[in-house]
């Protein structure tokens, strides 16, 4: 591998992104034109990184090597929000003539020397530590876990703000963490797998409402199977997230009122966002997460609890409906039978049977009415079962004349 080239933080930025184009042999009109336009807007980067959200990812493609420039060489800071919102595809790249070469280097050779595959290896090293080095602007020996927890908390802010999972980074703060340890960065290894505790899972619920949470929770796995306890958690979180953002004062289960949290629950749900598959959770995912609510209330008013609320908060009525499908008419081996007999009149040329049933019966199709299907089954079974006679006479309406 060639030498990296040390750069130096310029104190002109537009003068030293083009000196850097000129010295890598990259750009054209397009990338000088872009510069003109970025720095003419935002003579200090700083400023760029202030803008909000949406204007820092409105960069068009010929002013995103900019950025990339800036955020190795110049110490630019965009925030986490934005560096987990772009991909860096470039990153192995640019990062060769940039300060933060050594740095990543040492990690990516610690990787190897624990047995990660070069596909984990490089996975992680341009998942979290470039976005570390580069947002908090220390060397790699400077790293501390309040940096992981920090990246950990943007990843869970961006995961609320766009439904899309972050597991994969999860997964990557895990391998540093563990790389970062054996470097002798940091003094204490990841967490080992199994069950997340409870107070982990509900960090981001007020400590009152945690608090009265967990105990119930534990109170919970002598008498439920595990799955189901972390079930009920899962559920419970996302009511106690919703009353952090809504009331973050909130002193006790006791104090909550049925107007102001427990309907604004209720209706926030219908637009809620899924956190598996970034879209709308369904009916029967809002009917569970009302019935865990509706069960944590119960129990700790009927066990006497002083955390219990004074009066009852939710009725049967808050319940979401679940979409309700029709009954089968016929058990499943008439159903069947029939299926073969419509299908052989097709075959003879018998005539249309009733109702325009093409499908199994369970399934009626037509304007045949439920009391007309009714009555014309009842009329003549035998005909449905063992197929139409010579003379097929079976109107839909009513028994035959």
């Amino acid at each position: 591998m060639p030498l990296a080239i040390a750069s130096v933080p310029s104190s002109d930025p537009h003068a030293g992104y083009l000196e850097y184009l000129r010295r890598t042999g990259r750009g054209n009109t397009a990338y000088l034109s872009a510069a003109r336009t970025f720095f003419k807007r935002w003579p200090d980067p700083r400023q760029w990184a202030a803008e909000p959200l949406q204007v820092r990812l409105s960069a068009g493609s010929a002013t995103r090597p900019i950025i990339t420039f800036l955020m190795l060489h110049q110490g630019l800071r965009p925030g986490y929000d934005y560096l987990l919102e772009r991909k860096l595809s470039s990153i192995w790249r640019e990062v060769q003539d940039s300060p933060l070469v050594a740095d990543l280097d040492r990690f990516m050779t610690a990787a190897a020397d624990l047995g990660f595959t070069e596909r984990v290896r490089f996975a992680t090293g341009s998942q979290v530590p470039v976005r570390l080095l580069i947002q908090t602007g220390r060397r790699l020996e400077q790293l501390a876990l309040a940096d992981l927890a920090e990246f950990t908390a943007a990843c869970r802010d961006r995961q609320d703000r766009t439904g899309k999972g972050h597991s994969h980074y999860l997964a990557a703060v895990n391998n540093a963490q563990r790389v970062l340890f054996h470097l002798g960065v940091l003094d204490e290894l990841p967490r080992a797998g199994g069950p997340v505790p409870f107070a982990e899972r509900l960090a981001q619920v007020r400590p009152p409402i945690r608090a009265a949470m967990i105990a119930y929770l534990d109170r919970k796995r002598a008498t439920c199977r595990p799955k189901t306890v972390s079930t009920i958690a899962t559920r419970l979180k996302h009511f106690g997230e919703f009353l952090a953002g809504i009331d973050p004062d909130l002193e006790s289960v006791a104090a909550l009122d049925r107007r102001q949290h427990i309907e604004p629950y209720l209706s926030s749900m219908v637009d809620a966002v899924s956190t598996k598959n970034g879209e709308t959770i369904t009916v029967a995912d809002r009917s569970r997460r009302v019935l865990a609510l509706m069960g944590f209330l119960t129990d700790i008013t009927e066990w006497e609890w002083p955390e219990a609320p004074p009066r009852r908060l939710l009725f049967r009525d808050d319940i979401p409906k679940l979409p309700q499908t029709l009954p089968r008419y016929l058990p499943v081996d008439i159903d069947r039978r029939l299926t073969h007999v419509l299908t052989e009149s097709r075959a003879m040329n018998w005539p249309r049977p009733p109702c325009g049933c093409n499908v199994p019966a369970g399934c009626v199709s037509g304007n045949c009415s439920t009391s007309n299907w009714t009555a014309s089954t009842r009329s003549r079974p035998r005909e449905l079962v063992e197929g139409p006679p010579r003379q097929a006479g079976h109107r839909a309406d009513g028994p035959p004349r």
